[in-house]
């Protein structure tokens, strides 16, 4: 009768037995009692345990995409980096703000006039023969520059809207308009000093 029931009782409670320490012996179940109790009290312990783990693994895994990324480390130390990146950034820009504010040359100027009458410059403006403006290589596009010559003192203020001059050892083309203003138009080119002013006043 004993084995008729033991036959028909599921594989899982057959393990469950074979972990509380439950022996057949002559067609009849031998064990401690305290032990089999203790057994099955640490058992179920440790089922609940792992489906309380699962459950939390399964809500955590419920949260939003967004809400997972936003609340990772990863992502607060990118936002770190680039908080960095920004101050370098920031720094780097004023220093260069600075020292182009400071900005001081001499060398030969040139001057460029009819034969580029109309056509587009560097930056983007309609090139003015008889406006006060400028090639230089390396200037920020737009700024101000006052160019000296100096052989007679004389002064223009004009904007940088062009790249040039590429020949020679010159150091910046100015238009007709400009170089006309400081007595450059009958020689071609003359030792000039460049310096960085905030406008064109």
């Amino acid at each position: 009768m004993l084995k008729r029931q033991l036959s028909s009782t599921p594989r899982s409670m057959m393990r469950l037995l074979g972990l509380c320490g439950c022996v057949m012996v002559g067609g009849t179940v031998t064990s401690q009692a305290n032990a089999v109790s203790s057994n099955l009290d640490y058992v179920l312990t440790e089922l609940s345990r792992q489906h309380n783990n699962a459950s939390s693994l399964i809500k955590s895994a419920r949260q939003p995409v967004a809400s997972l990324a936003l609340s990772s480390q990863l992502v607060s130390q990118s936002s770190n980096l680039n908080n960095n990146d920004s101050n370098v950034l920031e720094r780097l820009s004023a220093v260069a703000s600075n020292t182009v504010s400071k900005f001081s040359q001499t060398g030969v100027a040139s001057w460029y006039g009819r034969q580029f009458h109309g056509k587009k410059t560097a930056s983007g403006d309609i090139f003015d023969q008889n406006g006060l403006t400028a090639a230089h290589r390396s200037l920020p596009m737009n700024c101000y520059v006052k160019v000296t010559n100096k052989s007679n003192g004389k002064s223009v203020v004009v904007k940088i809207n062009d790249r040039g001059p590429f020949s020679g050892s010159r150091v910046m083309d100015l238009s007709y308009g400009a170089a006309k203003q400081i007595g450059l138009t009958n020689t071609g080119t003359g030792n000039v000093v460049i310096e960085r002013v905030a406008g064109p006043n």
